[in-house]
């Protein structure tokens, strides 16, 4: 069986659950983000191995998020438990430990890796804003959207680390 099922040429695609929708529609302008984050939180743990493991536990996270998103009908299974928001909380505060203050704005520029983790971070943020745009018509799950920002917030620190541990020097200017 091909990969090219020819069932997308007239502009809809299938839901995890069946159901067709637009490309366009806002449900798959989420999930399609949240696959674009997945992918370049991918790139990302082959950079840093420091974090491999950190982030293949995100992207197994995002992999649920994306199949609540691309469901109708019951989704609970695919509904976040407290716990992964409150890894995420842990690993943001042993990285702001780490770092110390921040008392600049962060122009990324670090190096390589800092800068993959500001790209996934930039990316985590359109991802938030889509599905907070896709909540306005359909009920999200709170944990999802705890779980993006914290996410987005763990990325600035990773990358701020990371450039911190390859002996960068984060460029920016005064609050």
């Amino acid at each position: 069986m091909s990969i090219a099922t020819k069932k997308g040429d007239d502009g809809l695609t299938s839901l995890y659950t069946g159901e067709r929708l637009y490309k366009s529609d806002i449900r798959v302008d989420a999930y399609g983000t949240g696959d674009e984050l997945i992918s370049n939180l991918g790139l990302l743990k082959n950079y840093v191995a420091d974090f491999y493991n950190d982030i293949e536990f995100i992207q197994n996270q995002l992999y649920k998020i994306n199949s609540y998103l691309a469901s109708t009908g019951d989704r609970s299974r695919f509904i976040l438990p407290d716990a992964p928001i409150e890894r995420l909380e842990k690993m943001l505060y042993l990285l702001e430990d780490e770092f110390g203050p921040l008392n600049h704005f962060v122009v990324p520029s670090e190096c390589i890796e800092s800068a993959v983790a500001d790209i996934c971070r930039t990316v985590c943020r359109r991802f938030e804003r889509r599905v907070v745009e896709f909540s306005r018509y359909e009920t999200v799950d709170k944990n999802i959207l705890r779980f993006i920002n914290r996410l987005s917030d763990l990325l600035f620190m990773m990358a701020r680390v990371i450039g911190k541990r390859k002996g960068g020097k984060y460029h920016g200017f005064e609050r």
